[in-house]
């Protein structure tokens, strides 16, 4: 005799990705806006792993209040994005003419909650 234990089909949140637009946004799926409870955010502070310089992923970090650092979680309609137009031009990501899509997995540092944004990889 076997005990199966089966997955579930739902997904839960749907996709969860954020996309570059042509416009400097970085618009978040609504599966993520989900995932990342996004409707109770009103900044990121953003920024990059500086102990590895490989590791080109974003990362973001929710903030309450507006700082020098953050940036403003703006909303329109049911859709919700930041404007990262700087930081890509400072990263040298051509985000005019490339797609530029990343995958958003949460992950703990030092007790504090952290979106890690990895950039999908073309084939």
């Amino acid at each position: 005799m076997i005990e199966l234990d089966f997955f579930d089909s739902s997904n839960k949140f749907g996709v969860i990705k954020a996309t570059v637009h042509r416009t400097g946004k970085l618009g978040f799926s609504s599966g993520a806006s989900k995932f990342m409870n996004i409707e109770n955010v009103n900044f990121f502070n953003i920024g990059l792993n500086k102990v590895n310089a490989n590791d080109k992923s974003l990362y973001l970090v929710t903030e309450k209040n507006e700082t020098d650092k953050s940036f403003k979680v703006v909303k329109a309609g049911d859709y919700y994005y930041i404007f990262i137009k700087n930081i890509l031009r400072e990263l040298k990501i051509d985000y005019k003419n490339e797609s530029i899509i990343y995958d958003i997995e949460e992950i703990e540092n030092s007790g504090q909650q952290i979106f890690k944004l990895t950039r999908r990889e073309r084939k």
